[in-house]
């Protein structure tokens, strides 16, 4: 088995035990190594790596905000629709003006939402999720709003 599917299997795992909000948090790590993964091509000049990579992490974007429930969510849903809506535009701009520095800003931002999911995750009672980025300052999401709708149903 080599690294890919090593990693992939992980997933698969991580995946199918996790509850709503780690399924969040598992997007956000994508996302996260997505544009950490395009600034290491950005670095080297891959050009047709870091245009993958972005275009994952704009597809994984898509999915987190296609999750929300706009009608229930109230401002909590519109905030996060509103970060999506940033994130997007700074990665597009990244990608066209080629500055790593602006994708940089976007993966601390990513990261700092990802802890504040990972706690409401950890304080639902749930299985957990590994401890990437911790930033104690940000209040924990858990209430049932903050829930991205039909998350239960996506498998790997």
């Amino acid at each position: 088995m080599n690294a890919n599917q090593t990693e992939l299997s992980y997933r698969r795992a991580s995946v199918q035990e996790a509850s709503a909000a780690g399924l969040v948090v598992i997007l956000y790590d994508i996302l996260a190594s997505d544009l950490q993964q395009a600034i290491a091509a950005m670095r080297s000049g891959k050009i047709e790596a870091r245009c993958a990579r972005l275009k994952h992490g704009l597809l994984v974007l898509q999915l987190l905000e296609g999750s929300l429930d706009l009608e229930r969510g109230g401002s909590a849903a519109q905030n996060l629709s509103h970060f999506y809506a940033h994130i997007r535009s700074q990665i597009l701009a990244a990608q066209f003006k080629c500055v790593e520095s602006i994708l940089e800003d976007q993966v601390a931002l990513v990261l700092d939402v990802r802890e504040a999911w990972r706690q409401a995750d950890s304080g639902a009672g749930s299985h957990g999720v590994p401890h990437f980025a911790a930033r104690p300052d940000l209040p924990a999401c858990n209430a049932a709003w903050c829930i991205p709708k039909e998350v239960n149903s996506w498998s790997a």
